[in-house]
């Protein structure tokens, strides 16, 4: 049977929709955190697109905007933010993942893929589809951290990195605990720093030129003894994940503690209007 389609006319888009059913047109109900009917897992939600420039949160609030007043769309579970990445991003839906006990992968709830469809599909008056790149990420959280720390602010070529915090189906605020940590350093007295990305944090010491990076005539690359001096110290000589040394199989098969690495400092974005 052919899928009838509405047309929703707002702002300077046009998107055309499958003609709402019950369950993309209810709301959500509120759950009180810790009740026996909270959701289980951690939130991700759905990118719909992103735009960088000058005029980028003006834009995608446009988009967002138009987004809302189309049928079928939850509006209240609609948002934009614009991140310190340098791009502003359009979300849609609040959905809650878990990891399954037996494949130990990250399952997908029916109406998670249900909202991508519908986004995917959705278009404009010459049949654009603005949303085909949609994917799912989780939920995004603000930044925190001394500012002044951050790594993106750093000079140089490389840091060591020598923790990594990653949200699991009970640990949500990576980002705190990497600022924390990073504090804890700092207050140790080492020169430290965090870096936030969409799905980690990370927390590095010192800043490092090209020459830290030593390649050797037979074309073998090592570090230099600079970072080998602190790769000796007890409390950076691994890359811990969620604080706990993390372990995996070398070129022999056997379990070995991950040793601290040089990572790239990455760029801070240029500041726009």
């Amino acid at each position: 049977m052919m899928r009838r389609f509405r047309w929703c006319l707002a702002g300077p888009l046009l998107f055309w929709a499958c003609t709402p059913n019950a369950s993309q047109s209810a709301g959500r109900t509120a759950v009180k955190p810790g009740s026996w009917f909270a959701p289980k897992g951690t939130p991700w939600t759905i990118q719909c697109l992103e735009l960088a420039g000058p005029q980028r949160v003006m834009h995608i609030e446009q988009f967002a905007e138009t987004l809302r007043r189309t049928p079928g769309v939850r509006s209240d579970e609609v948002f934009v933010r614009d991140e310190p990445d340098g791009f502003a991003r359009l979300y849609y839906g609040t959905h809650y993942r878990r990891t399954d006990p037996k494949t130990r992968k990250l399952t997908t709830p029916p109406k998670l893929r249900e909202d991508m469809d519908f986004i995917r599909q959705l278009g404009g008056t010459a049949g654009e589809r603005y949303f085909l790149r949609a994917m799912i990420v989780r939920m995004p959280t603000p930044n925190v951290g001394n500012p002044e720390w951050d790594l993106s602010g750093a000079t140089g070529k490389y840091s060591l990195q020598v923790a990594a915090f990653e949200p699991t189906d009970n640990f949500g605020e990576y980002k705190q605990a990497a600022a924390e940590y990073c504090k804890l350093l700092r207050d140790k007295g080492y020169e430290a720093y965090y870096y936030h990305a969409q799905a980690s944090s990370v927390v590095t010491v010192g800043v490092f030129g090209p020459d830290a990076v030593v390649t050797d005539p037979a074309g073998r690359t090592y570090y230099n003894e600079q970072v080998r001096g602190l790769q000796r110290d007890d409390l950076l000589k691994y890359n811990l994940l969620n604080g706990r040394i993390y372990k995996a199989r070398d070129d022999q098969g056997q379990s070995v503690p991950v040793s601290s690495r040089l990572v790239e400092i990455p760029q801070r974005p240029a500041s726009t209007p």
